[in-house]
């Protein structure tokens, strides 16, 4: 059965759920497979170890009375008996969220408060939530030992959604240990720290001022990005950066993976890996640029140049593997 065939027949058996609703079904399905193609697994693969559409849509029903975990729409405990909702009250300048292992995923909506969406487990999962003087603080911690394996991180009770106004403009710190984080059109936040252990992390259509992620074994995805400072470092995973545009410093730098990076705008870049290759556009003048670069078993295109009169840098550093970096006007 192909990915389009399943999320048809779950979305006819449930076809008289609000339309809403059902986007959110098939959205959570699409993300289950994207990340289960992440780990190396086929579609077919990952349709197979799925619950047959009938018994998904049945399961829905009976556990959550036709509603749908993740909503949009505000409920409560007491509302559902099964879902929490933490909403803020007050104006927030600060967003901090730390799980342990689970996804991240952001959702941006027009206007309204910070929220987040979780349905904890009794018995295994421990919350702590705080709102206090503009800072909007959510802390998660499993209890017990997670037998992990790629799908059980990816079932409905690891998954957190954290809401934000597209026009938030404060600091967002989010943090877990076995999830990805997903980040997507935010455009005015002033700073941004995000963290996984051992997942990965994209972020797309977004601006912040001063940007740090960390990745300890999974890649860095990165899509039409900007600011003013980019830090990216990836323990084991490969790096990607298309379209971001960081002027004062923009840093990519892994242990074990590919450095690629198209279209990138800054006057400071560095580019950096152990194993694996270093390639890219970079949106300026060659003769601007002060360049370092080395490689050790690898073709090289780029000629080091140190001049008192050049007021940018390129470094870019790799052991075992090519460095091919184009400028473009």
């Amino acid at each position: 059965m192909r990915k389009e065939e399943y999320l048809r027949k779950l979305k006819f058996y449930l076809s008289d759920f609000p339309g809403e609703d059902l986007a959110q079904i098939e959205e959570f399905y699409q993300e289950l497979i994207f990340d289960g193609i992440e780990q190396g697994c086929t579609e077919e693969e990952i349709l197979a170890r799925f619950e047959p559409p009938e018994e998904v849509a049945r399961k829905i029903r009976a556990e959550y009375g036709g509603l749908v975990v993740y909503t949009a729409k505000a409920r409560t405990q007491e509302d559902s008996g099964h879902e929490q909702e933490y909403e803020s009250s007050e104006l927030i300048h600060t967003v901090r969220v730390e799980a342990d292992n689970l996804r991240i995923r952001v959702r941006t909506v027009e206007e309204g408060p910070v929220r987040v969406y979780f349905k904890p487990r009794e018995g295994r999962d421990k919350i702590q939530f705080e709102e206090k003087d503009g800072v909007f603080s959510f802390f998660h911690e499993m209890r017990g030992t997670l037998h992990l394996s790629w799908l059980n991180l990816f079932m409905d009770f690891n998954i957190l959604i954290l809401e934000l106004p597209a026009s938030y403009s404060g600091k967002l710190c989010l943090k877990t240990t076995n999830g990805a984080i997903r980040l997507a059109g935010l455009c005015s936040l002033g700073a941004a720290e995000l963290g996984s252990g051992n997942g990965s992390v994209r972020v797309e259509n977004c601006e912040a001022e001063h940007l740090l992620i960390t990745s300890g074994n999974a890649k860095i995805e990165l899509s039409n990005v900007r600011g003013e400072v980019l830090e990216a470092a990836a323990g084991n995973g490969l790096i990607t950066a298309k379209e971001c545009r960081f002027p004062q410093k923009l840093s990519l730098q892994t242990q074990n993976g590919a450095v690629t990076g198209r279209n990138l705008i800054s006057d400071h870049i560095t580019m950096q890996t152990s194993n694996g290759f270093v390639t890219g556009t970079i949106i300026g003048n060659r003769g601007d640029y002060n360049i370092s670069s080395t490689t050790h078993n690898g073709f090289n295109n780029l000629e080091n140049v140190h001049e008192a009169g050049r007021q940018k840098s390129l470094y870019a550093k790799t052991h075992n593997g090519r460095i091919q970096i184009e400028f473009t006007l």
